[in-house]
C-alpha cells in the first residue's frame, strides 16, 4: 500500500483517531491532542505538502463538514482533494479524477448514541476509505485531459 497521511481538526479528531486504530500504517500529521481552538487549515496544509513530497501517496483529512479541509488542500497544485460521502463517490473520485486526498465529514459520519449504530457508522467510514484507496485511476484520455487542465487553468 502506498503511504497514507492523515490529519484532522478538532471536530474530526475523534474520527481521525478511530481511523488510525483501524489503519496503524497511516502517518498521523496531527493534531496529537484535542484542542477546541485549532483550525482545519493546519492539517490540510500538512497533508497536502506530504502528498506532494511523496508521489503516489494519499491523504485523508477529517473535519466537521469536510469542506474546509477540501478547499485548503486543493489550493496546492497537484493535490486533488475530494469530499466523499458514499462508496460511489469514493470510487469515482479515484477512477475519474485521480483524487489523492480523501476528505471526510466527521459530522456526517458521527457516532450515534446507540453503540450498534455507532459501530455501523465506523464500518461505513472504513468502507469509504478502503474504496478510495483501492480504486485505481482509469487512465482514460478524457479524464487525463481534464486532470491536466486542473493545474493549468487560470484561477
Amino acid at each position: 500500500m502506498p503511504s497514507v497521511f492523515i490529519a484532522s481538526d478538532h471536530r474530526g479528531f475523534a474520527l481521525k483517531n478511530k481511523l488510525r486504530e483501524a489503519y496503524p500504517e497511516f502517518t498521523d500529521l496531527g493534531p496529537r491532542t484535542y484542542d477546541p481552538t485549532d483550525d482545519y487549515n493546519d492539517g490540510a496544509i500538512a497533508v497536502a505538502k506530504a502528498v506532494l513530497a511523496h508521489p503516489g501517496s494519499f491523504g485523508v483529512l477529517v473535519c466537521g463538514s469536510a469542506i474546509g479541509v477540501s478547499i485548503q488542500a486543493n489550493r496546492f497544485k497537484g493535490v486533488r482533494a475530494a469530499i466523499v460521502t458514499s462508496l460511489e463517490t469514493a470510487k469515482l473520485a479515484r477512477a475519474h479524477n485521480d483524487a489523492n486526498v480523501l476528505c471526510l465529514s466527521a459530522d456526517a459520519l458521527a457516532e450515534a448514541k446507540d453503540p450498534l449504530e455507532s459501530e455501523k457508522h465506523l464500518e461505513d467510514t472504513l468502507a469509504l476509505v478502503d474504496a478510495f484507496l483501492n480504486t485505481p485511476f482509469s487512465n482514460e484520455p478524457r479524464h487525463l485531459r481534464r486532470i491536466k487542465r486542473l493545474d493549468k487553468e487560470p484561477s
